[in-house]
């Protein structure tokens, strides 16, 4: 692969910087696993309830929010949490804030059904831990939320960047829907 040179004149100095693209490479790979991941879970929805599922940009007041999958009938709104780098027991502050918005952005939507959809069994348990806990106005944020695992990442307990199983089959069980306070 050739890399570019780009030499740039400022103010009678120059400076040289080059494209690297081992630097973006991880997150184009990153990038790849999620839309593989969110392939998956269209394929399992799809046998669930038997409708394709698409992805698609909403216009919720002034603001285009994406949702990962969305019904053809637009009735089932989702959104996918996939795995993070943790070494915690407990989920980055960054990531709950990611989840909090992104069930923010479910529940602004006029979808009869709202899905969570996490891809890590770890990370479920972990953020079904954390939002029990949290005050009232937080944790009634997923009042009006289906909160549910698939299991495509859970080849490692630490949710490293795992690749989604390569033996992918549709089986009445890959869709577990769960409540928070069902433990």
């Amino acid at each position: 692969m050739a890399m570019n040179v780009i030499v740039k004149y400022v103010e009678g100095r120059k400076t040289m910087t080059k494209d690297r693209p081992t630097i973006f490479q991880n997150r184009r790979t990153l990038q790849e696993r999620n839309q593989m991941r969110k392939t998956m879970v269209a394929h399992i929805l799809k046998s669930e309830f038997k409708q394709e599922f698409k992805t698609c940009r909403i216009l919720v007041g002034d603001r285009f929010f994406n949702v990962d999958l969305m019904s053809e009938d637009d009735e089932i709104a989702v959104k996918i949490i996939n795995p993070h780098r943790a070494t915690h027991e407990k989920i980055s502050s960054g990531k709950f804030q990611h989840i909090l918005s992104a069930i923010l952005v479910l529940r602004s939507l006029d979808s009869k059904k709202k899905i969570l959809i996490f891809t890590n069994k770890k990370m479920h348990e972990k953020f079904l831990s954390s939002i029990s806990s949290m005050p009232r106005p937080i944790c009634d944020t997923i009042d009006e939320i289906e909160l549910s695992w698939i299991p495509l990442s859970d080849e490692f307990d630490n949710c490293e960047y795992s690749e989604p199983t390569t033996n992918f089959r549709i089986n009445p069980d890959s869709f577990r829907q769960t409540g928070w306070n069902n433990e």
